[in-house]
């Protein structure tokens, strides 16, 4: 197996993008004390379509670094269950992990104010197979149904890739054509074809980078999925991913602390909430004054960071050892 080596700006952007999540999160954070930031703020209605889109440049690193992982890795047909393997691996263990934290501090919650303590089978089933959209059922944690729309697209890009490298140019003029087309006709959400165009416009940055596309095809791949998101989606949520592209593209710099923010990024994103937002919970009831809301934000992300710091120890590493573990062995 040959491992996709590590591209800095991926890892930097991805760090950067968790952050802007988490702070999106917190400032809306809201308990029966009050709101952090009050509904009808001016500065907020304007700043949050922005920081929302933000979640999407996952996806466009997400295409960007597992289409280069197949190519490196000779991928064909007879790889799809490893490769679905170690993708699951990826999410589910620290997904898991994740729900099982929430699952314990809920319940330990319900226990302290005398409440009995709820469980829905069918709820926990719906999250741990990522089917929440599907079946009506609310997500643990607001996040999860980003890593539902990256499991659809693992399963397109193992079963599809060997299609789409015949001749990547056209595959991906016709799936960013389609994926307009269902957008803007049907309700497509929760679906990788309601995200689909951030994935492609990725992939189509590492075949630029490797040069097996031109700059004019990805500047018209780009186009396509530009005008996905601009007839299909909320106003300026595309903004911040398609800034990242060219940054993404032609920006080579390293920085020890945005590589550390990337390399635990996953952790960060999947426990923020249960730890900052915990900590808001209880801390916000007693802040009156800016400056005093303020200093709980950054208590929030302190928290946050150091207590997914030690999840990444404990949970994603190990997980990501054991990814190891499970060759890709050719006919």
């Amino acid at each position: 197996m040959v491992s996709t080596p590590k591209i800095a700006i991926l890892d930097s952007a991805r760090g950067v993008c968790a952050f802007i999540v988490a702070l999106y999160h917190f400032l809306h954070f809201e308990n029966q004390h009050g709101a952090f930031i009050e509904k009808g703020n001016p500065v907020m209605n304007v700043v949050d379509p922005f920081i929302h889109g933000s979640i999407c440049v996952f996806f466009v690193i997400s295409g960007y670094v597992m289409y280069l992982h197949l190519q490196r890795n000779n991928y064909s047909l007879s790889l799809f269950l490893p490769f679905m393997a170690k993708r699951l691996i990826r999410l589910m263990i620290p997904m898991f992990s994740c729900v099982i934290a929430i699952l314990a501090i809920n319940g330990l919650f319900q226990a302290y104010l005398g409440d009995p303590i709820l469980f829905s089978a069918r709820q926990f089933i719906a999250n741990i197979t990522l089917s929440a959209n599907v079946v009506g059922e609310q997500w643990y944690n607001p996040i999860f149904w980003t890593l539902s729309v990256e499991f659809q697209f693992y399963l397109f890009l193992g079963l599809g890739y060997l299609l789409i490298r015949k001749n990547p140019f056209v595959a991906f003029i016709l799936l960013a054509a389609i994926a307009l087309a269902l957008n803007y006709t049907f309700d497509t959400r929760g679906t990788l074809a309601e995200f689909g165009s951030y994935f492609i416009i990725g992939i189509s940055m590492s075949l630029f980078v490797n040069k097996q596309l031109s700059g004019p095809q990805l500047l018209l791949i780009i186009a396509i999925g530009a005008a996905d998101f601009i007839l299909n989606q909320a106003l300026y949520y595309y903004v911040i991913p398609l800034l990242s592209v060219p940054v993404l593209l032609f920006v080579h710099g390293k920085h020890r602390f945005f590589e550390f923010l990337g390399e635990t990024s996953f952790s960060f994103y999947l426990m923020h909430g249960l730890l900052g937002q915990w900590f808001l919970y209880f801390t916000l009831r007693y802040a009156e004054q800016n400056w005093q809301k303020v200093v709980l934000l950054l208590g929030a992300f302190v928290l946050a960071y150091l207590g997914s710091h030690v999840f990444y120890l404990l949970i994603e590493k190990p997980s990501l050892k054991l990814i190891k573990r499970i060759p890709y062995k050719h006919n």
